[in-house]
């Protein structure tokens, strides 16, 4: 598959002696020939940054756009950032770089990134991630496939009791398990979890554990771990 370019990771919270001997490329890279590009959502929506004012809606709603509240628990999480004194004002200023200016809004998207933020760390996987011999956010990789080069970026990959753990965070609001079937259908979630997997695999030489980590199904934390195509 080509070499893998050797670098120290930038984003990394933990370095135990257990995982020294870990060696971790970043951005996860191989040479690529340039052509046509398979770029995953995730990455199309990185630059130009989306803006409320490109989809306010014609009538005034106290409620923030879903998306903005996903970007702030996305961006809280690639920090490692949970809701503490000062996470209110952050986040409020996250959501006007948004574009959001009313109040209401303002505290609305700070308020419904809290909740999501403080469930997830109420949850088991949390503590997991927080014990993990090395953790790394916003992983971008840059590879070649079938004679194309693919990029993405993945939300977390953690590294514990010698295991590489893909965690995909999702906002989405979901009822059901009919409700997130058909969120599947919708989305490319399914697809995206099965390329982060083989290219994690391919770059890293392990097959990684996957978990889509649905942040707001039914008012709770459900992981879906059967979610990569084989």
């Amino acid at each position: 598959y080509g070499p893998i370019v050797p670098a120290d990771v930038a984003i990394s919270t933990r370095d135990r002696s257990p995982a020294r001997e870990v060696c971790v490329p970043s951005p996860l890279l191989e040479p690529i020939t340039p052509q046509k590009e398979l770029v995953d959502r995730r990455t199309q929506q990185q630059e130009p940054p989306q803006r409320v004012w490109r989809v306010v809606p014609a009538t005034k709603r106290p409620r923030a756009p879903a998306w903005v509240v996903g970007k702030i628990v996305h961006e809280a999480l690639a920090a490692w950032r949970f809701p503490d004194a000062t996470f209110e004002p952050w986040a409020t200023a996250r959501a006007r770089g948004y574009g959001l200016t009313d109040a209401d809004q303002l505290r609305n998207a700070a308020q419904r990134a809290a909740t999501l933020l403080r469930r997830f760390r109420n949850h088991p996987l949390s503590a997991e991630m927080d014990g993990a011999e090395r953790r790394l956010h916003e992983v971008p990789y840059h590879l070649e496939r079938d004679g194309l080069p693919e990029t993405g970026i993945v939300d977390a990959l953690y590294f514990r009791d010698r295991t590489w753990t893909i965690v995909e965070f999702k906002t989405d609001r979901v009822r059901d398990d009919a409700d997130f079937a058909a969120l599947l259908r919708r989305e490319d979630y399914q697809d995206q979890a099965t390329r982060y997997a083989s290219a994690v695999e391919r770059l890293l030489g392990q097959h990684p554990r996957v978990i889509l980590c649905m942040l707001n199904y039914a008012g709770h934390v459900e992981l879906k771990t059967r979610i990569v195509e084989t």
